[in-house]
């Protein structure tokens, strides 16, 4: 067994993985990831065969780590554990923040390397049934907005306290995309596989609930015939009435761990990012 760095022939096999295992995953995203922080995304290999594996990307300030996840067939053998003090011993003392959504069975695992819980988050799936509304040509030209750019930029500064630009653009420049903007608000969703949609990152400035409105509505409209999931803030209920009133319901469980200040602006949230 030894821990080297992911290579892109290994993402098909990631994905097996994390089929196997109960993650959602992107192959798309992961490969975005290795292309932008390649130092930070590890596999633990048996014989050249891949059977775990953790990622991270990093921002100005801090770092997110993805994709944490060990084959069924090789858990309990400390490989995970390996896996994770790897990579953390890669991220430098530089970031403020230190960022990871654990299994609710794994927060303990993450408390002994002094992370902290700051948020549940739940994995919502819309399940149909959705309630009737309108939306006109002129409703989806309002949420095609110009100065896509400067608005996510100002927004996502707002909500996270640093700069992401370099990342986000990238992961929001897919053949799949979606994108809407309105004056306090931006929306992306992306399909992830053939059955998904992946709805986020989502944004926006809090009391301007009727931008958030539209933008359900619009993902809706233009996403329905998916499914359509997200990972939202629980502790924001008017996050939650949102999803709610359109028909989404809780799937999973995750919880927001820091390690170090975290200065994340969570009532801005309406979906993270992948």
């Amino acid at each position: 067994m030894f821990i080297g760095w992911l290579k892109f022939a290994d993402v098909s096999k990631l994905v097996s993985i994390a089929d196997e295992v109960g993650w959602l995953i992107d192959g798309y995203h992961v490969k975005l990831m290795m292309m932008h922080s390649a130092h930070l995304c590890y596999g633990a290999y048996e014989e050249d065969n891949l059977v775990g594996a953790v990622m991270a990307i990093e921002f100005e300030n801090s770092a997110m780590i993805k994709y944490f996840m060990v084959s069924s067939s090789y858990q309990g053998r400390g490989i995970g554990k390996r896996l994770f003090e790897t990579l953390l011993g890669s991220l430098s003392s530089e970031y403020q923040n230190i960022y990871i959504h654990a299994n609710p069975d794994m927060v303990s695992f993450f408390e002994r390397y002094g992370f902290e819980s700051k948020m549940e988050v739940g994995r919502f799936i819309n399940v149909g049934k959705v309630p009737p509304f309108n939306f006109t040509n002129a409703n989806a030209k309002e949420l095609d907005g110009e100065n896509f750019e400067s608005v996510i930029s100002k927004i996502d500064k707002e909500t996270f306290a640093e700069n992401r630009m370099d990342f986000l653009m990238q992961e929001m420049d897919r053949n799949s995309s979606l994108k809407f903007t309105l004056p306090n608000s931006f929306q992306h969703s992306s399909v992830v596989n053939s059955r998904n949609v992946y709805l986020g990152p989502w944004q926006v400035r809090e009391g301007h609930l009727e931008e958030a409105q539209k933008m359900m509505r619009g993902i809706l409209y233009f996403r329905g015939l998916k499914k359509v999931v997200a990972d939202i803030p629980l502790g924001e209920q008017h996050v939650v009435d949102l999803y709610k009133k359109y028909h989404f319901e809780q799937k999973q469980r995750f919880v927001h761990m820091v390690r170090g200040k975290s200065s994340v602006k969570f009532g801005n949230i309406y979906a993270f990012s992948l």
